[in-house]
C-alpha cells in the first residue's frame, strides 16, 4: 500500500485546525444556529393562524365545518399527523388523525417542535384549544446527521478544503525559496562549482539550481524554482538519433545513474550550446527515488576546439597528400598508393598498369615566359590529365614536370589508348587555356608499362613505364611507349625493343 505523502498529513492538519475554529467559535458566540427554535417558531405562527380561522367557525357554531376543516388540512400537510379541537371542559369537539394515540405531551406541558397548543377565544371567553402534532425532529443518530445541513456544510468543508489545502500546497511548496530549507553553505558550495548543477522533485520540477546553471540558461535562480527541467527543449546533437526521452527521466526509471549524455540547447538568436549532462538518482525511503541530481558540464567549446583540430588535421592531411601547386597526390602519397594497388592486384589476380608522362620542352616555357606561365603549364596538363580518368585511377606529380598514373584493373592495351586519349587531349586543350605563351603547343610524352609485363615489385613497373618515357623523348616527344618483356631494356640507346605510338 502506498503511504500518505506529508502534504496529505499537513493538509488534514489545516482542514481539522479550521474546523476547530468553527467549533470554538459556536461556544463562544453561537455561530451554528439551533435548527430546532425556528422551526418551533414557524409551527406555532402556522398554529396560530389556523387557531383564527378556528375560534370564527366555532363562534358560529359550524361544527361540521371544523371538521372538513380539520381533514382538510391533514390530507394536505404531509408534515402534521393529527389535530384536535379540545374544548375548556376536555371534550374533544373535533379530530383528525389517531390524535388520542399521537398526542401525550412530554412533561411540562410546553410546547415543543413536535407538540402544538394554540388557545382559541371568543372575545375574553376561553373556548378550548387546538392541538397540532407535526412529524418529530428527534430520528435516528444516522437520519440527523445527513438531515442537517449545518452538518453537511461541515463535511463539505472538510472533503473541499483537505482537497484545496493538498493542492495549493503541492503547487506552492515546490517555489519555495531554496534558501530556507537549503543551508546558506550548501548552496554557496554548490554556486562554486563550474558545472551547472540543478535538483529536481518527483515531477522533474527544479527545487534547487546553482548560479552555474542560471548562467547557462540565462534565467534568474529564484526564477528557475518550479520550472520542469524538460521546459528548456533540449535536443540531441545526433540529428539521426533524436532525442526520446530526458537522461533524468530514464535515471529515475532504471533507478540508476545515466552519464555521459549528450544534449544541445539552442535559443532562437542565440549559439547553441553543448553539454555533457550527469544524472544521479537522489534514493528515499524503500527505495523510491525521491529526486534527481543533474549536472550539465558545458563544453561548447571544448568541442568546436575539437572540429577545428579535426579540421586542421584533415587539412593538414591533405597538404601532407596533395601537391600544393596541383592538388595530384604527391609523390609520398603516390608510391603509398602505389604499393596498396600492387598488393591488391597480386592477391586477387588483376593486372595494374603504370604510366609516365612528361611535358615537353617544359625548359623552353620557363626561359621564354617565367616561372609563373611554367607553373601555370603544369596546373592545366596536370587538370587536363585529371578530368581523363577514372575515379579510381590515381594522378601524381612524380617531380617536377613529370607525372604518374596508375590504372588497376587495365590491360596494357587499355593503358595504351587511355596514354594516346590523354596525349591527344593535352596537345588539342593545354594550349588553348594558356594564352601567354603566343601559340607555343604544349604536349606530352607517357611511357606504358603493366604488373604482368614481369616486374618483381612497383618500384620496377614505375622504372619500366619511366624507361618507356626515356625512349619516347629520344623517338621525337608528343608520343606513347610500350615497355616489352619479351626482350628486356638493357641500355637506353635500343628504342626498337619497345612498341610505339607516335603522332602521325
Amino acid at each position: 500500500m502506498k503511504r500518505l505523502t506529508f502534504l496529505f498529513w499537513i493538509s488534514l492538519g489545516l482542514v481539522s485546525l479550521t474546523l476547530s475554529f468553527l467549533l470554538i467559535s459556536d461556544l463562544m458566540v453561537g455561530l451554528i444556529p439551533d435548527q430546532a427554535t425556528p422551526i418551533l417558531i414557524y409551527r406555532q405562527k402556522y398554529g396560530e393562524d389556523l387557531a383564527i380561522q378556528f375560534s370564527t367557525l366555532a363562534q358560529k357554531g359550524k361544527n361540521q365545518s371544523i371538521q372538513q376543516a380539520l381533514d382538510h388540512l391533514l390530507e394536505r400537510n404531509a408534515d402534521i399527523q393529527s389535530v384536535a379541537l379540545v374544548l375548556e371542559s376536555g371534550e374533544i369537539m373535533a379530530m383528525a388523525g389517531p390524535h388520542h394515540a399521537l398526542w401525550p405531551q412530554p412533561s411540562g406541558g410546553h410546547p415543543t417542535p413536535d407538540h402544538i397548543q394554540i388557545p382559541i377565544f371568543n372575545g375574553d371567553l376561553h373556548l378550548g384549544t387546538l392541538q397540532l402534532r407535526f412529524h418529530s425532529l428527534a430520528t435516528g443518530p444516522w437520519a440527523y446527521v445527513l438531515d442537517n445541513s449545518w452538518v453537511r456544510f461541515l463535511a463539505l468543508l472538510m472533503v473541499y478544503g483537505l482537497l484545496g489545502y493538498l493542492l495549493y500546497l503541492k503547487r506552492r511548496l515546490c517555489q519555495l525559496d531554496s534558501s530556507s530549507v537549503v543551508p546558506m553553505r550548501v548552496q554557496t558550495a554548490f554556486d562554486v562549482l563550474a558545472e551547472g548543477v540543478v535538483f529536481l522533485d518527483g515531477a522533474d520540477r527544479i527545487v534547487l539550481a546553482n548560479r552555474a546553471f542560471s548562467l547557462i540558461v540565462d534565467v534568474d535562480p529564484h526564477e528557475l524554482l518550479g520550472k520542469t527541467l524538460g521546459s528548456f527543449e533540449w535536443a540531441s546533437p545526433d540529428p539521426v538519433n533524436p532525442l526520446i526521452i530526458y537522461p533524468w527521466t530514464t535515471a529515475r526509471q532504471k533507478k540508476n545513474l545515466n552519464v555521459d549524455v549528450p544534449l544541445v540547447w539552442k535559443r532562437m538568436g542565440k549559439t547553441m550550446k553543448k553539454f555533457r549532462v550527469n544524472c544521479i538518482p537522489i534514493f528515499g525511503e524503500c527505495s523510491h527515488v525521491r529526486g534527481i541530481l543533474v549536472s550539465f558540464n558545458d563544453v561548447t567549446e571544448l568541442e568546436d576546439t575539437i572540429q577545428k583540430l579535426e579540421l586542421s588535421k584533415a587539412e593538414l592531411e591533405l597538404l601532407a597528400h596533395r601537391d600544393p601547386l596541383t592538388g595530384c597526390c604527391n609523390r609520398r602519397a603516390l608510391f603509398e598508393a602505389f604499393e596498396e594497388l600492387w598488393e591488391r592486384a597480386q592477391h586477387d589476380g588483376t593486372d595494374l598498369v603504370c604510366i609516365m608522362a612528361d611535358i615537353d620542352h617544359f625548359k623552353s616555357y620557363n626561359d621564354r615566359f617565367g616561372h609563373a606561365v611554367g607553373d601555370q603549364v603544369i596546373q592545366i596538363v596536370a587538370k587536363g590529365l585529371s578530368t581523363s580518368l577514372r575515379p579510381l585511377d590515381i594522378i601524381g606529380r612524380y617531380g617536377g614536370e613529370e607525372f604518374c598514373i596508375l590504372l588497376p584493373g587495365q590491360t596494357c592495351v587499355e593503358g595504351m589508348l587511355v596514354a594516346e586519349r590523354l596525349r591527344e587531349n593535352i596537345e588539342r586543350l593545354a594550349s588553348q587555356a594558356i594564352r601567354t605563351t603566343s601559340g607555343q603547343k604544349i604536349t606530352m610524352s607517357f611511357g606504358v608499362s603493366a604488373a604482368i609485363l614481369g616486374a618483381s615489385d612497383h618500384l620496377e613497373l614505375v622504372s619500366q613505364a619511366d624507361k618507356a618515357l626515356y625512349i619516347a623523348k629520344k623517338n621525337g616527344r608528343n608520343r606513347v611507349e610500350q615497355w616489352r618483356v619479351d626482350e628486356a631494356v638493357t641500355g637506353l640507346n635500343q628504342p626498337e625493343k619497345l612498341i610505339s605510338y607516335s603522332v602521325s
